[in-house]
């Protein structure tokens, strides 16, 4: 470089910098904990401004979030201007309301003067508060900050409430108080600053006297207080609390799942907020104003709601009793939950569970012991029918959910079993454990075929068509899913139709359920294992469903002889105050034949009545679709034509070629376990270390299977002369 050039380059670098630091002035990012700040006013703490203002705060809120979003993703400088824009003004917005909120709790730093800090005590709404501040320092800044204290749980002889503020400029605060004692207290405020001696300042709260409520929920059917789903929900911030006698079900989830005593269901609109399972009636107190109290019994009840007013001082009574818009017993129809994960090692343990499911009117669940490669989860006492617990028509059997391999080829459960199945020689052999379990008189299926999550088309690929599994979840977290269920069906494969909750992952017992039909015999955990175990079943997370063709009901085989008619008869039906309308189909071969829709909005309930002919053979089922996103479905009547399949013939070779594509993944599983575990590389994956070792048995079950699907080939030929000169 010339000395001649050097002013002119200094003068470029200058001018490169001035325009860069105009340029970041334009996009600055938001200001420091403005997010939390703004979502803690929004959703907690929006009462300190008033129902006026709550819309406007949840608008500002989602406003800087969608900013905050959009100026991390910004690609180029236009995109950074314009979120940086947006932000700007929702933060000045911000600082406008609380400015105006006559809450607004001042203090100057550079006088050391609480000059908005009152002599006299500030009023809280409840045993549950907040403070808000402003704190002006010295220099430029603007700072948000969140911080929270329960008083329940002070450090000592203290009521400290601790605030953190930035280094300079203004800093606004808010302080959520959590179980205030009622009556005055004196707050010992401690505002931390960056490197230097906190600042302490005493502070009067006022909380008003509570009331009290007492609560009985009675039984639709007895009129006597039963379990049930609760929720109390305070208008004055929104926010929910637990029931005095809530059962708090963490200590038997094992840290697994969503491991929390209060329940969000997994469905639609009022159905779907939090409960807490209550065993019985309850008498607490509450701070003074308008509480929600919610109470829902599962599918089959109304969910209620209620407001009440509590006075300080004062007791509120209530009996809130859930009308029953169905009773699917009186029709022989029993509810069950496949997939309950939860310990049972004591009595307590026992009657925690039983509480729930007699709330959620669920009558049998199958409470699953789940094993991987390394240990077991959720213990139990034991299996077998000395280990169930029975309480009237509802009982608790254990069952397992083992083997399982999240990356290979998927997870099984088992009900009705004596003893749990889990050998670690031969875990990637999952018939092994099937004939085990049959073995015990049990049933055998597999988990999460509704979404195929962890690969469970593998193994159905496998053991499907040798007849090794017995049912499958269709229906899990209020999301039905048929793709592979219909695939197996079209195979000629009988299954039966299941549902599972899968809490503590799902949201609540018996948010989706199989119903097994008992018909006239009496409920017992024998009886509805044998009805499941013949195919008596629909699942369904809202609607209830019936299916008919001529007499056979689902899962039953109707044998003909020659191409005849069949009558098909299918209802659905809903709860008139949140399932309108509801859809009836019916699918054959996995393709709609017949559709009706409800068309009162008092009355969602939808009829088919029809005929068609039996042709060749086929599976046919009902599903049905209700207003609200919920949905059932049964398993099929399977029509055997007399010495064919009942599979769909014409679709044998795409059919077919995913059971090849499945196959040919395990054995790149394998192919891959054995190159990486010779290299040495697998030493800390137990998973592909085991899956090497069983290599061989496993491939041999692959080719079993081709030789299967060959003779499926073979079959298919043989019925081709027959299928042709056959009605359709």
């Amino acid at each position: 470089m010339t000395t001649s050039n050097l002013p002119r380059r200094l003068l470029q670098l200058t001018f490169l910098l001035t325009a860069s630091a105009l340029l970041l002035a334009q996009s600055q990012p938001l200001p420091t904990g403005i997010l939390n700040f703004t979502g803690r006013l929004a959703h907690q703490h929006w009462h300190l401004f008033g129902e006026s203002q709550r819309a406007e705060l949840d608008t500002l809120n989602r406003t800087l979030r969608e900013a905050d979003r959009q100026l991390r993703d910004a690609r180029d400088d236009a995109a950074r201007r314009a979120a940086s824009d947006r932000g700007r003004e929702a933060v000045d917005r911000l600082r406008e309301i609380i400015e105006d909120c006559p809450r607004l709790l001042t203090l100057d730093l550079a006088t050391l003067s609480a000059t908005g800090l009152p002599e006299d005590r500030v009023e809280q709404p409840g045993d549950t508060g907040a403070l808000l501040f402003k704190v002006v320092n010295q220099g430029e800044g603007l700072w948000f900050s969140s911080n929270g204290a329960d008083l329940s749980q002070p450090g000592g002889e203290s009521s400290r409430v601790t605030v953190d503020l930035g280094d300079r400029g203004v800093t606004y605060a808010v302080a959520g108080l959590e179980q205030l004692p009622f009556g005055r207290t004196t707050l010992q405020l401690q505002f931390n600053r960056p490197g230097q001696t906190p600042l302490h300042f005493p502070l009067e709260v006022n909380t008003p006297m509570p009331g009290r409520l007492k609560l009985t929920v009675l039984s639709d059917d007895t009129g006597e207080p039963t379990p049930a789903m609760v929720r109390l929900m305070w208008r004055t911030d929104g926010l929910q609390r637990r029931p005095a006698n809530g059962i708090e079900f963490a200590p038997q989830f094992d840290g697994q799942g969503h491991a929390s005593g209060v329940r969000a269901a997994n469905l639609p609109g009022p159905l779907g907020v939090h409960f807490w399972c209550v065993p019985g009636p309850f008498d607490m107190t509450l701070a003074p104003g308008v509480w929600q109290i919610g109470v829902r019994r599962g599918v089959e009840h109304e969910v209620l709601f209620e407001d009440v007013t509590i006075v300080s001082g004062q007791t509120v009574e209530r009996s809130l009793r859930p009308r029953r818009w169905v009773d699917m017993r009186r029709q022989g129809w029993w509810s069950g939950d496949d997939h309950v994960h939860t310990r049972i090692l004591s009595d307590d343990d026992a009657r925690n569970v039983m509480a729930w499911v007699k709330a959620e009117d669920v009558h049998l669940a199958n409470i699953v012991k789940m094993g991987d490669i390394y240990r077991t989860y959720f213990e139990q006492r034991g299996f077998g029918p000395a280990y169930r617990v029975a309480d009237g028509e509802y009982v608790l059997v254990p069952g397992q959910e083992c083997p399982r391999t999240h990356d290979q080829i998927g997870h099984t459960l088992a009900m009705n079993i004596t003893a749990m199945v889990r050998d670690m020689e031969r875990y990637f052999l999952y018939d092994t454990v099937f004939d085990a379990v049959h073995a015990q008189g049990g049933l055998t299926g597999y988990a999460h075929v509704n979404s195929g999550l962890f690969h469970v088309h593998r193994d159905m690929s496998l053991n499907v068509p040798r007849g090794k599994a017995d049912f499958v979840e269709i229906l899990q977290f209020n999301h039905l899913g048929t793709d592979l269920y219909y695939e197996f069906l079209n195979l000629g494969c009988k299954l039966t139709a299941s549902a599972g909750s899968d809490v503590p992952w799902g949201g609540t017992i018996g948010e989706v359920r199989a119903y097994a039909y008992l018909g006239d015999d009496p409920f017992t955990a024998d009886n509805w294992f044998a009805a499941f175990g013949r195919g008596r079943t629909f699942t369904t997370s809202g609607p209830m469903l019936d299916l008919r063709v001529d007499d056979a009901l689902p899962g039953d085989e109707l044998l003909v002889r020659e191409s005849r008619p069949l009558r098909i008869r299918a209802r659905a039906w809903g709860d008139p105050r949140r399932m309108t309308p509801v859809i009836v189909e019916i699918v054959r071969h996995g393709q709609v034949i017949r559709t009706a829709e409800s068309t009162d909005p008092a009355h969602p309930e939808a009829s088919l009545d029809f005929t068609v002919d039996s042709g060749n053979g086929s599976w046919i089922a009902a599903r049905a679709r209700a207003g609200d996103g919920t949905s059932a479905h049964t398993t099929p009547v399977y029509v055997v034509r007399e010495g064919l399949r009942f599979w769909h013939h014409d679709a044998l070779e795409s059919l077919l070629a995913k059971r090849e594509e499945s196959l040919r993944q395990i054995e790149e599983l394998v192919t891959e376990a054995r190159r990486l575990d010779a290299e040495g590389r697998l030493e800390n994956d137990r998973y592909r270390k085991l899956l090497a070792r069983q290599g061989d048995a496993l491939l041999e079950r692959v080719a079993q299977a081709r030789t299967l699907y060959a003779d499926l080939r073979r079959v298919a030929e043989t019925e081709r002369p027959r299928r042709t000169s056959a009605s359709p």
